[in-house]
């Protein structure tokens, strides 16, 4: 989902005849391909992002975001996709967000935010550190603390970009995404 987002994008790029560049990064970067425009350098961008496999396992905004903040002068349309399940990433969001009109694209999958009822006992691994847990869903109390924990971290997220005046479209994988990237751009054009 975040590859077919990012590939409209860049196809939307086009029309507009904008420059669009890549930065794709896991705790680290891992690939970087400058802005320029034209119909190959989008083919090239897509390219990238299709075949992508990365090497580090977590998620750090602060490396991209950094080499962002150095690499562009002039105030760019920065778009960050991403789950947002990452800590410690309010500052260089702000101060990313300060330099350049950074957009949140926050992809999320309606799995990861409550626990299946009455499934048994379930194995949940954490895709970036490996950590696996065990999980008896027959619990009820543990199944309405874990969406409770799930919604206040949606809340946290929302209220702290909504704070600091970042853009956010909210894309769901069960859902089509070209809806609420058509619906943002509309709710652009009318504020701008």
């Amino acid at each position: 989902v975040a590859a077919e987002t990012a590939s409209i994008l860049a196809f939307s790029a086009i029309k507009n005849n904008d420059k669009v560049g890549l930065i794709l990064f896991s705790d680290q970067i891992e690939h970087v391909i400058p802005p320029k425009k034209g119909k190959g350098h989008i083919w090239n961008v897509i390219r990238s992002i299709l075949s992508f496999i990365p090497e580090g396992r977590k998620t750090d905004f602060n490396p991209p975001l950094e080499y962002l903040l150095h690499a562009q002068k002039r105030k760019t349309v920065t778009f960050l996709i991403s789950d947002f399940q990452v800590i410690n990433h309010e500052k260089i969001l702000n101060h990313a967000n300060q330099k350049h009109d950074l957009i949140s694209i926050v992809i999320s999958d309606p799995r990861e935010n409550e626990l299946p009822a009455d499934s048994g006992l379930i194995h949940l691994e954490d895709a970036e550190t490996g950590e696996s847990v065990l999980v008896d869903t027959h619990d009820e109390e543990l199944r309405n603390r874990f969406l409770k924990i799930k919604k206040e971290e949606r809340n946290r997220l929302k209220q702290f970009l909504a704070a600091n005046s970042i853009d956010k479209i909210e894309i769901s994988v069960d859902r089509p995404l070209t809806e609420p990237i058509a619906r943002f751009f509309k709710m652009r054009d009318k504020r701008h």
